[in-house]
């Protein structure tokens, strides 16, 4: 509205118009943003620019802060990943399947099969030599007894005691000597043929002696090599 000087009291002179200064821009007003959640509400519109700026900053900060500050959430439906442990070491292996892979002690095992083949070899070689003797002194032993008899006979003949007393004594003598021959050397044989069983009996029994041994070793073995 116009408003004219002389309408002052005291003016003089022809009346001046001056022209009011222009009204203020209307102000904007600045509503608060919605926080993520959807919980914030309008700002009402009786509040003032100073404050809703407050406010806007204020919100704004806060947002920033939270955003930073909160660590960030995995899915709930994703699979945990969980450290796969290291697979465990097989169990050793048991005493008898060791000593199958033994090398060393499988050596050892077939060096005492060996001498013992070896030994029984040699013993059966003593054996068959032995009983081939045995049976050509028996042989012998018989001819000199046919020889012995015939010559006996031929002699008690020749003076007429052929059928006397003193010749079947000596007969009977002549008997008893051969098989006692016979007797002898059949102890001989017995005697050898046991020698040859003791012999043997010794060997197999030395030798599994070693063989226990050997195993003894093989088991140490395994126990150093899984620290049992």
């Amino acid at each position: 509205m116009a408003r004219y000087m002389d309408d002052e009291p005291g003016a003089s002179g022809p009346a001046r118009v001056v022209t009011p200064p222009p009204p203020p821009p209307p102000r904007r007003v600045v509503r608060a943003k919605k926080k993520s959640s959807g919980g914030s509400s309008r700002s009402s519109g009786g509040t003032n620019y100073r404050q809703q700026s407050y406010a806007r900053k204020s919100s704004g900060g806060s947002n920033r802060s939270i955003s930073r500050s909160t660590p960030r959430t995995t899915n709930s439906n994703a699979k945990v990943v969980k450290p796969v442990a290291p697979p465990k070491p097989p169990p050793p292996p048991s005493s008898s399947v060791y000593l199958k892979s033994d090398s060393t002690y499988q050596r050892q095992l077939a060096a005492y099969a060996k001498a013992l083949s070896d030994f029984s070899a040699e013993q059966g070689l003593s054996k068959a030599d032995y009983n081939t003797n045995y049976a050509n002194t028996r042989r012998d032993i018989g001819l000199a007894k046919e020889d012995a008899s015939t010559n006996l006979e031929n002699d008690y003949a020749s003076r007429g005691l052929l059928r006397s007393s003193l010749y079947n004594t000596d007969v009977g003598k002549l008997n008893q000597e051969y098989q006692n021959q016979y007797t002898d050397l059949d102890k001989q044989r017995t005697a050898f043929l046991d020698q040859l069983t003791q012999q043997l009996t010794g060997y197999k029994n030395e030798q599994a002696t070693q063989s226990q041994n050997a195993m003894s070793e093989a088991l140490r073995r395994r126990a150093e090599k899984y620290n049992l």
